[in-house]
């Protein structure tokens, strides 16, 4: 490729331009659905708060379960397909959801069908892009790519609710949730639009076993001895982050006595803290290099977290906790693509695939692992105790990076 992207990054390269376009559309599908679901269930379906939670655990546990096949099967066929097709059957998925609830004939049990559909697609086609994104990012720009296209999905997370509740309000959840799947119709033009082709397709080995094949990614995460201690911390940092949510909850809302609107201030402000960090971390890479940027920023992000338990009710506290959040969010938003892009220089080819369902695999199980143990700290203690806990857990994970390998960009091969 003659282009060299220069100031401009991975922008300079017209493919990205349109995989990075494809993706905005997908997540701003995913922010209208992730409304328009709930307000038809609750407000249009009238289901109970048990359903609701059923609802949700349905689609984590097709996440977690279709995560490992996924892998198998983008592996070994054209990336760009896949990722169309899972666009296609989900905008299939949300326009019949739309039909049916127009109809009268939206059922409970059709929605749970039309929510795990969803999540199977969305592990299909997060399996197929990663690999994919490797195939068209340039080595030099990977971190930058993948940083623009975390920027997104900040993006998304932070304006999609609004943008979504004012449709809402003033039409209704259908026209949302033809939105979405519009959306995922025009994210699978944008992909098949892509003006370079597709590299080559890994083939798997002749005698090798099919169970076999699809744990090769796995495997080779606890045998490569970098990725190791990479996939080590981030398990507990993951974990440590998802046990959080519930005891912030605690801790905001009852022993802090935030509001309902100061509350959202705490979850929703601080998002830009991580678009920020997204959106620099290519010039961060450009710089300093992915490992030791990857380092940095895992150390950085570790003392705010040494904040939380120290806040006190009233408007210094909410300040101080708005500080600290936007400090995490901030560097780990940076953490997350350096690691990424480092997971894509580490992993060959052929295993791309199969490493990214398997360390999904391993994000999605570390919070129930221990969301319970430091709920149960928490019913024993207090939350500010907790939150003590989890400080130590994200202190721990940068204590298992190896830091002289990730300092020493030349030594990361």
């Amino acid at each position: 490729m003659d282009q060299r992207p220069g100031s401009r990054g991975a922008f300079a390269d017209p493919a990205f331009g349109w995989l990075w376009c494809s993706f905005v559309l997908a997540q701003a599908g995913s922010a209208l659905g992730a409304v328009a679901i709930p307000l038809i269930a609750i407000n249009e379906l009238g289901l109970d708060e048990g359903t609701i939670a059923l609802l949700a655990t349905a689609s984590a546990l097709v996440l977690l379960v279709a995560a490992f096949p996924a892998g198998y099967i983008a592996e070994f066929r054209r990336k760009r397909p896949l990722m169309i097709g899972a666009d296609l059957v989900r905008a299939a998925t949300f326009t019949a959801v739309a039909v049916l609830f127009v109809l009268g004939a939206l059922h409970v049990v059709l929605l749970m069908l039309a929510l795990a559909i969803n999540a199977a697609m969305q592990i299909l086609f997060g399996s197929a892009s990663t690999a994919h994104k490797k195939d068209l990012l340039e080595a030099e720009y990977r971190a930058d790519g993948l940083g623009k296209l975390q920027a997104a999905a900040w993006t998304a997370m932070i304006a999609g609710p609004v943008v979504a509740g004012v449709i809402a309000a003033a039409t209704s959840p259908v026209v949302l949730l033809v939105g979405n799947a519009a959306a995922f119709v025009v994210s699978a033009l944008l992909v098949h639009g892509i003006p370079r082709p597709e590299g080559a397709t890994p083939t798997p080995a002749a005698d090798a076993r099919r169970a076999t094949e699809a744990a090769a990614g796995l495997r080779f995460l606890l045998t490569q001895p970098l990725l190791r201690r990479l996939f080590l911390s981030w398990l507990l940092f993951a974990g440590a982050v998802a046990a959080m949510t519930p005891v912030t909850q605690v801790f905001y809302l009852q022993d802090l006595q935030f509001t309902e609107q100061q509350y959202g201030l705490l979850m929703g402000l601080p998002s830009v803290g991580g678009l920020i960090g997204s959106w620099m971390t290519g010039r961060v890479t450009r710089r300093w290099g992915v490992g030791p940027t990857l380092w940095w920023s895992s150390v950085l992000r570790t003392p705010w977290y040494l904040i939380f338990p120290l806040a006190t009710a009233g408007t210094i506290g909410m300040i101080w906790l708005l500080v600290a959040f936007t400090g995490v969010l901030l560097f780990s938003s940076i953490t997350n693509s350096a690691m990424s892009a480092l997971r894509m220089d580490l992993t060959p080819d052929h295993l791309m695939s199969r490493t990214a369902s398997a360390w999904t695999i391993a994000t999605m199980g570390a919070g129930p692992a221990l969301i319970p143990l430091i709920g149960l700290l928490m019913h024993h203690t207090d939350a500010r105790t907790a939150l003590w806990a989890i400080a130590i857990l994200v202190v721990l994970s940068v204590t298992v990076l190896p830091q002289q390998k990730l300092r020493a960009p030349s030594a990361i091969d």
